[in-house]
């Protein structure tokens, strides 16, 4: 009997050995029948507070930019992720070639570094300020010499970024649109930048009275599927910009603009 138990463990792994090499086969061909192994994620970054065009809910990206891309990139890739992040971890892991972003827009020092797929959407940025203290703006020169509030990371072209840079417009940065118009109903900036839809439910919330926009628009500026240049996503980017045109020939482009935007 004693001798039986010692002989169990060697037993075990004579009969274990051939069925665990017959399951990973059988694993195997059903990978194979499967067209492979999943590949490694796709994750793309978009902001974690920038309503209505993206942001996170319950840590859950929401938004026209998120929408859009789940559907398109489902077209061209297997394991995609959307992530909700703040803007400045988003760069940090484009830069690193760890992640895409949703959403960017260009400007020349990103042209150098990233690649970039054609426009998702255009959003107009608008220049706001108090009623109480007017001014009459035309173009980024009319924004010298006064402290301009705007968003943590951002691009609002490279007029205003070289007038930032150089001191000549004196920019506060905040994470969230919402704080910017805080700041300025309460007189701490001189104006603030913001895109149009988000400028317009700023403005419904409640006690934002006294603030207005200016009737010329600071820029148009399209946003942008983006990876660095080191990622060679090239080839994706294209398939990208071709589920777009057929998102909007099928209609569906429009449909996730008017479920997010309202439009």
């Amino acid at each position: 009997m004693t001798m039986m138990l010692r002989l169990l463990p060697f037993l075990f792994a004579a009969i274990a050995g051939p069925v665990a090499g017959v399951v990973a086969h059988a694993g195997q061909a059903h990978a194979a029948q499967d067209g492979g192994a999943v590949p490694p994620p796709l994750i793309v970054n978009v902001d974690a507070d920038n309503a209505p065009f993206m942001s996170s809910r319950a840590g859950y990206p929401f938004g026209l930019y998120p929408a859009i891309l789940r559907v398109a990139l489902s077209r061209c890739h297997d394991n995609v992720r959307i992530e909700a992040k703040p803007w400045k971890r988003a760069f940090v892991e484009i830069d690193k070639a760890h992640a895409g972003i949703g959403g960017l827009y260009k400007n020349s020092e990103r042209l150098a570094r990233y690649d970039f797929s054609d426009p998702i959407h255009v959003e107009n940025v608008v220049v706001y300020y108090r009623r109480a203290q007017p001014f009459e703006f035309r173009s980024v020169a009319d924004l010298y010499g006064r402290k301009v509030g705007v968003l943590r990371g951002w691009s609002y072209g490279d007029d205003f970024d070289r007038a930032s840079r150089d001191g000549s417009i004196a920019t506060e940065e905040v994470s969230s649109d919402r704080s910017n118009f805080l700041k300025l109903k309460d007189g701490r900036v001189d104006a603030i930048l913001a895109v149009e839809e988000s400028g317009r439910a700023n403005l419904a919330a409640a006690g934002m009275l006294g603030i207005e926009p200016a009737g010329v628009l600071l820029a148009s500026s399209p946003a942008y599927l983006a990876f660095n240049k080191t990622a060679a996503k090239t080839e994706l980017l294209g398939c990208f910009n071709k589920a777009l045109l057929e998102m909007k020939r099928d209609g569906s482009f429009k449909r996730i603009v008017r479920e997010t935007l309202g439009e």
